[in-house]
């Protein structure tokens, strides 16, 4: 999903960036759930470092997808405020990885600040990542082959590869696919998360690039469903493919 081990240079953010692309461009279309309704149930105050002397990293997604989303849904002006808050004075480079610190800030930020459109934001932002895994990491002939064999065996073979490439997307948390039949993915110590507290399940970005992948890649009707989340209490975030 990523070949790059380190940090790439970063390129500054102009005072009201452009979006990157628009989503309606890239045929992500708008999920039904997407509605305005407020959760109060987050507390995400600042994302709490990771328990490691030197910095985790993760994938520069996790940031870069939510800036045109975060334009459309909330404005220029609070997209810039959040950024300030979550400490990116700069976005991360397209290639390579980035501090995962300043990604969950973000995440986190747009949950506290602006939870009426955060599940949406994150779940399109999900979806956009994982068409650019496709689309930009994965070899071809791979593609071809997963997407030849029958589902209960593309399945499988498609988490194991996930669960090779989780530090691009799991930062300093502990990834492992706990089942493959039926399919069923952990990560403990989320970054993402790490520090909030909510009473369901509020990793929205992460559920969505598994069923993305799926669903571009093994079958079109399957589902990912959160059914654990470190927010709540749980020790690790369970998501189940079904």
């Amino acid at each position: 999903m990523s070949n790059a081990v380190g940090l790439q240079d970063t390129q500054a953010l102009p005072k009201g960036l452009a979006p990157q692309r628009d989503v309606a461009e890239r045929g992500v279309p708008v999920p039904q759930h997407c509605r305005t309704n407020r959760d109060e149930s987050v507390n995400a105050p600042v994302a709490i470092p990771p328990p490691l002397k030197q910095a985790a990293l993760i994938g520069p997604d996790s940031v870069l997808q939510l800036i045109p989303l975060l334009d459309r849904h909330v404005g220029r002006e609070a997209r810039d405020r959040l950024l300030e808050m979550s400490g990116l004075a700069t976005l991360p480079a397209r290639e390579g990885l980035m501090n995962e610190q300043p990604a969950a800030a973000l995440h986190q930020a747009v949950r506290r600040h602006h939870p009426d459109e955060a599940s949406c934001v994150m779940r399109t932002a999900g979806a956009l990542t994982a068409d650019h895994v496709i689309e930009r990491r994965m070899p071809v002939a791979a593609l071809r082959v997963l997407r030849a064999l029958p589902p209960w065996l593309s399945g499988p073979l498609l988490a194991n590869t996930i669960e090779k490439h989780a530090w691009t997307f799991a930062g300093s948390g502990l990834f492992r696919v706990r089942s493959r039949d039926p399919l069923i993915f952990e990560l403990a110590n989320n970054p993402v998360v790490r520090g909030e507290q909510s009473d369901k399940p509020v990793c929205h970005w992460h559920a969505a690039v598994f069923q993305r992948l799926f669903n571009e890649i093994v079958d079109p009707d399957l589902r990912c469903i959160e059914t654990h989340c470190v927010a709540t209490g749980a020790h690790a975030c369970r998501f189940i493919i079904q």
